[in-house]
This record gives C-alpha cells, structure tokens and sequence, in this order.
C-alpha cells in the first residue's frame, strides 16, 4: 500500500509529455518527428539536423520517456505502448498536423514501426535507421539467425541484470569511441534503460507492426552493424511497402557518414 501511494505522489507532477529538445523550422512546413535509440537522448540527431533541409522541413527531436530530460515514472514499465502514447501526447501537444514523417533509430525504429500501426492515419511515412529486429519467423530463416540472436538476448540480460557494470562500461566505451550522444546508462536513467530493453526490445512485435502500419516503411542499416542480424532486416525487403536499403560503411550509430546518407534521402523525398 505504502509503495502504491509513494509511486502516486512521485508521478503527481510529472508532465505527461516528452521534452522537445528541439522544434526547427516553420511551423507551417511538414514535419519530421525524430526518435531516439535506448539509454540516449535527442542529440542523437544533432549530426542528421544539420544536414536537413529546414526551408522544406520542421524538424522536432524528442528525448523519449525514461531518457534525458523527459518524465521518468515510477513504476513505469516501459513497454513500447508506453512509449508510443508519450510521443502522441507530445504531437498532439504541440499541434503538429498530419500527414507527418516519423523517423526512429534503434529502439526508437521499434517505437515508430508501433506508432505507425497505431496511428497509421496521421503518417505519411517511417524511416527506421539500425532497427534491432529479432524475428520469430518464417521457420528457414529462423534456424540461420537463432544462435546470433541467442547471443544478443544473453547479452541484453547480463546488461539489465548487472547494473553497476552496465553503468560504468557504458561511460568507458563513451569514452573509448569519442562517442557524444549514444548509449549512456546512469543512475537516472536505470530503470528506463532495464525495463526497456526487456519490454521494448527484448519482447517486441516488430514484424506484425511492420505488416499492419499500412504506411510506407523505409529501413536503413549499416553493413558494420553489430546490433542487429542483418538477414533479418534484409528479409523485410519482400513486405509490401516495405524498402529495406543497406549502407557501406555504416554502424549503428548515426555518425557523420550515416546523417549525410539519411539527409539526402530525406531531402529528396
């Protein structure tokens, strides 16, 4: 009972919207509405913003529910409709119009594929940069995939379940990599990062909300990606409305080479 009540007054006066860590661009234009991978932060984007054409777009950067400067309640669970319905409160908060661009990276690609099947009818397209995709199916594919996605499943749990090791070699490689916006996990953004990755990417629906999102789906990656078993991307590409377009030289991260690749398409569409 204590802790019930204790979760209540915790999330009293927590907004129920994200942080708009950047809205650029005329509100008049279409927009583009950007989501960030797990344990980061809108600055994610800062390198593909750049490179956006804003006489033709308004950009908006979110820092997604758990991470940065957005709300972190206890006992949030953070599954990916709790996710979905922070980034819809926010659209709609800030009176974005349909039909808009939803572009996600990493787990935020898990967010958008959902977000678009939810609310399919205010997207005009997705763009899902190094989705982490973990199939269950088709059966011949499954059995080529199964031991690489065992050993990023064993590696997920170690990392949920060992906190202090987490933490700490997450700033070492940071650190190592020269690496400014990308997974960091803190005491602050702990239980976001833990229950995320177990309820959003761990147990995600991702091909079903590809199948149902009845909006075109654009999927990059890189051929360097070691996050991802990339003959599971690669068998999206037979969907309808679906484009799966992979590129050399690329991580999972959205470095410089990535953002450059990413904004020409953007700008061209």
């Amino acid at each position: 009972m204590f802790k019930s009540v204790k979760t209540f007054l915790d999330n009293l006066f927590l907004p129920r919207t994200l942080r708009v860590a950047k809205d650029i661009g005329s509100k008049s234009l279409p927009v583009i509405v950007l989501l960030h991978g797990i344990a980061a932060t809108a600055g994610t984007w800062d390198l593909l913003i750049k490179e956006i054409d804003i006489s033709k777009y308004r950009v908006v950067a979110l820092d997604l529910l758990g991470f940065g400067m957005s709300p972190k309640p206890s006992g949030c669970k953070y599954f990916v409709e709790d996710h979905v319905a922070y980034v819809h409160r926010t659209i709609r908060k800030l009176k974005i119009k349909s039909p808009y661009i939803v572009v996600g990276h990493s787990m935020g690609s898990v967010i958008a594929a959902r977000y678009c099947r939810i609310y399919f009818n205010e997207v005009k397209a997705a763009y899902l940069l190094s989705l982490p995709l973990y199939i269950d199916k088709p059966e011949p594919l499954k059995r080529l995939v199964d031991r690489q996605i065992d050993i990023y499943f064993a590696a997920y749990r170690f990392l949920s379940e060992n906190k202090d090791f987490t933490i700490n070699n997450s700033q070492n490689l940071r650190k190592l990599l020269r690496v400014y916006d990308g997974m960091d996990v803190t005491e602050d953004n702990w239980e976001g990062f833990r229950l995320s990755l177990k309820n959003t990417i761990i147990n995600q629906d991702v091909i079903g909300d590809i199948e149902n999102a009845r909006v075109p789906i654009n999927i990059y990656y890189g051929d360097l990606d070691e996050l991802l078993p990339q003959k599971s991307i690669d068998n999206l590409a037979s969907l309808d409305k679906v484009k799966v377009t992979r590129f050399q030289i690329v991580g999972h991260l959205v470095g410089t080479r990535f953002a450059k690749l990413m904004a020409r398409i953007i700008n061209e569409a």
